[in-house]
């Protein structure tokens, strides 16, 4: 039969194997780290892993226990959210720390590029990590300590010189000679300061000769004083170290007071007297960033001419506007049929006048098109008076007639009817619109006139958002003037300029890298390849946008670039302390989950199969984020050797002009951009495609491990982990028998 040792030594190898054998089966799902060959050619580095490795090697940073996690999409952000007077030392207003709070404190799934956060936050995971320890108690670091407070409540019989027939133990005669040492020093330190106030105003500090006899004075008096008391002062001293030597009592003091697992219960009380709490009934915790500015950071190099989008998609906004424009003029005449005013009589006859031309007008052009035409239809005619003779632009036609979804053979006859008979049309449409504000405006006048406020209700907010949409129109039609006289089928994918504490990050690849699937741990649900990639996890199971993309960059040779300005933001926090984790060894779990993993051998490097780990261990805390990656003037930038087809261009400024974003990056609108309600700005030429973000976002993390956890579970300890350690009931008994045995002491 085989002995203890022996069995125990039997199950640990059995243990070691059955670890072992889980994570190589873990790890064969893991795309193998050399890049696959076709034939003799290695296979391009996949544009993910690409834009990583740029980004880390660019930012820095080779911390063992840190990696960089990019964050798929980016995240938006607003200098205004986290603007406050640092300059002068104002103090951050709860909005501002609240903000901060929740954009720091954010906890991702370990790997290195994910979708998002995980919906968990460092402040409440690491109070249940604290929550999960409790410190082991040494035995003889106990025994010690009850024999050091033995010797501090020994008897020590001492005569102060007060006929006072008293008991007294060691301390208590250390600490009253003590106290009297310090009065004795206090007494002498104040005669002092008593002297040097009266001589001041003897002798004023107003000039040299005054300051000299000041000086002159006190040396005398000093000379004559001081060694009465310094005498004094050292009797009472002397008194002292005949007992015990104040640093002797130091010593204890440190002795005593030492001991791991102090540190989780103050770990604790510093959460708590940190956070502050919200009128919803959660809490905030207070960040620190560095730099303390950087929130002046979040702006954009790109100039208005930068961001000028290319004409075809300012037409297809201006699209969505003209169809409304004409919904509210044809609702403002209903309304205004139902007062009975004969100053609107004329009005009305007028707009139905220009309504029943530009019906006749609009039939001529469509014919058998339907719907779908008119609605292009509307556009072109409010872009046709910004031409000569409105002659619009042949590829802004082709863009908006591509949308409506009419087929190959209508679609190019509404081409033709539409270059040869806008002119007529635009003029009509424009006596319609024109029409129908004046009787908008006699009609408010009117019904105010007669107290109609059921019809004012009705009306007034019609005709505003009338004004609103015309306000709009004007602008989109500026832009779209401006745009077609500026080339900028030329745009470099490299931002403007280089703002100071931010670098610049330029990357030229094939579109073959962006089939290529990243070979780095990232989260299940994230793709990193393809056309959902591209379009940021764009859904595209109900649209030709895969099969679009697919064969636009790869039936030409098409080079992808890249531009951006980088900057990374440390985050400190006063409350938070990992380090209280590194002293797990001395303590106890009180439950059967870990706090981080604890492998055999310990991670030396932040390598794949550690982030590996911290993924799949079911760890309570596994990492942290400790600074923010920050990027700025991003530039995307599509060039084919061939054309690009009107389908994938209209699908990439469609998925643009919603806020929609692209790769890692992320097309929302923060709330400081120019009345845009998208961060990212769309321009489509013959060969290429440019994407210009001017909202500054939060594209990664980088994330600290957390230190192993060694704890032991508290009801599964060995005999080999308890040994040297006591329970909590023996800690109290040893302190009952001494408190005992002091008593029994003072009786006899």
């Amino acid at each position: 039969m085989p002995d203890e040792k022996t069995k125990k030594m039997t199950k640990d190898v059995a243990s070691t194997m059955s670890e072992s054998t889980s994570k190589e089966a873990m790890l064969e799902k893991k795309p193998p780290k050399s890049k696959p060959l076709v034939g003799d050619e290695k296979q391009p580095e996949s544009f993910a892993d690409k834009l990583y490795d740029e980004i880390a090697s660019v930012l820095g940073g080779n911390d063992a226990n840190q990696f960089l996690c990019l964050t798929i999409p980016g995240q938006a952000l607003s200098a205004e959210d986290f603007a406050y007077d640092y300059k002068n030392n104002a103090p951050k207003g709860p909005t501002i720390e609240a903000n901060e709070s929740r954009l720091a404190n954010k906890l991702f799934d370990a790997a290195r590029i994910v979708g998002t956060d995980n919906g968990l936050t460092l402040p409440y995971q690491y109070r249940t990590a604290l929550d999960m320890l409790t410190p082991k108690l040494n035995g003889k670091i106990a025994a010690a300590k009850n024999q050091l407070r033995e010797l501090l409540l020994t008897e020590y019989p001492y005569d102060f010189g007060d006929d006072v027939d008293k008991k007294y133990t060691l301390q208590e005669v250390f600490f009253r000679l003590y106290d009297e040492w310090v009065n004795t020093a206090k007494e002498w330190a104040d005669i002092q300061n008593n002297k040097k106030k009266e001589l001041r105003e003897k002798y004023p500090k107003t000039d040299a000769a005054s300051n000299m006899k000041y000086n002159d004075e006190y040396l005398e008096w000093y000379e004559s004083n001081a060694e009465t008391h310094l005498n004094a002062i050292n009797e009472k001293m002397s008194k002292v170290i005949s007992v015990f030597t104040p640093n002797d009592m130091k010593i204890l003091e440190g002795i005593l007071d030492s001991g791991a697992g102090a540190e989780l219960q103050q770990a604790r009380q510093t959460l708590v007297n940190t956070q502050k709490l919200t009128p919803d009934g959660g809490y905030v915790y207070p960040v620190k960033f560095y730099p303390t500015n950087w929130f002046e950071l979040l702006n954009t190099s790109f100039t208005p001419v930068d961001l000028l989008e290319s004409p075809t998609v300012l037409a297809t906004k201006l699209q969505t506007l003209s169809t409304r424009r004409i919904e509210l003029s044809s609702r403002i005449e209903e309304i205004a049929s139902l007062i009975d005013d004969d100053k609107l009589t004329e009005l009305k006859n007028k707009l139905n006048d220009k309504k029943t031309a530009l019906n006749q007008a609009e039939e001529q052009l469509l014919k058998d098109y339907g719907d779908g035409a008119k609605v292009v239809l509307d556009a072109v005619l409010d872009i046709a008076p910004l031409f000569n003779e409105a002659k619009v632009p042949m590829d802004i036609i082709q863009k908006l007639v591509a949308g409506a979804g009419l087929g190959e053979d209508k679609s190019k006859k509404l081409i033709d009817d539409l270059v040869s008979g806008l002119s007529a049309a635009s003029k009509a449409q424009r006596d319609y619109v024109s029409a129908a504000q004046a009787l908008a405006d006699a009609s408010e006048e009117a019904v105010k006139a007669e107290t109609m406020n059921q019809l004012k209700s009705l009306l007034s907010p019609l005709k505003a958002q009338l004004e609103e949409i015309d306000l709009e129109i004007r602008n989109l039609q500026s832009e779209i003037q401006i745009a077609t006289t500026i080339d900028t089928s030329k745009d470099a994918a490299t931002p403007p300029n280089v703002p100071k504490g931010f670098s610049q990050i330029y990357i030229r690849t094939e579109h073959t890298s962006l089939d290529q699937k990243t070979t780095s741990e990232s989260s299940s649900h994230v793709s990193t390849s393809g056309a959902s990639f591209w379009f940021c996890g764009y859904n595209s199971e109900h649209s030709d946008a895969s099969s679009s993309f697919s064969e636009d960059i790869s039936k030409e040779k098409t080079e992808i670039e890249i531009g951006m300005n980088v900057a990374k933001v440390s985050i400190e926090r006063e409350w938070f302390n990992p380090g209280v984790f590194a002293l797990t060894k001395d303590m106890f779990n009180v439950t059967s989950l870990r706090i981080s993993p604890n492998p055999d051998p310990p991670y030396t490097e932040m390598s794949e199969d550690r982030i590996i780990d911290m993924a799949t261990s079911n760890s309570v805390f596994p990492c942290y984020p400790t600074a923010m990656v920050i990027a700025r003037d991003i530039s995307v930038k599509l060039t084919s050797s061939g054309s690009i087809s009107e389908t994938f261009s209209s699908m990439v400024e469609k998925h643009a002009s919603t806020g929609g974003g692209f790769l890692f990056f992320s097309g929302a609108s923060s709330s400081s951009s120019q009345d845009s309600t998208s961060g990212v700005h769309a321009r489509s030429y013959d060969k290429t495609v440019t994407l210009k973000f001017d909202t500054p976002q939060i594209i990664g993390y980088y994330m600290e491990a957390t230190p192993p956890d060694k704890s032991s579970y508290l009801d599964d300890v060995s005999a080999d982990n308890q040994a040297g350690y006591v329970t909590i009931e023996q800690f109290v008994t040893d302190y009952e028998k001494m408190l005992e045995e002091m008593r029994k002491k003072e009786k006899e």
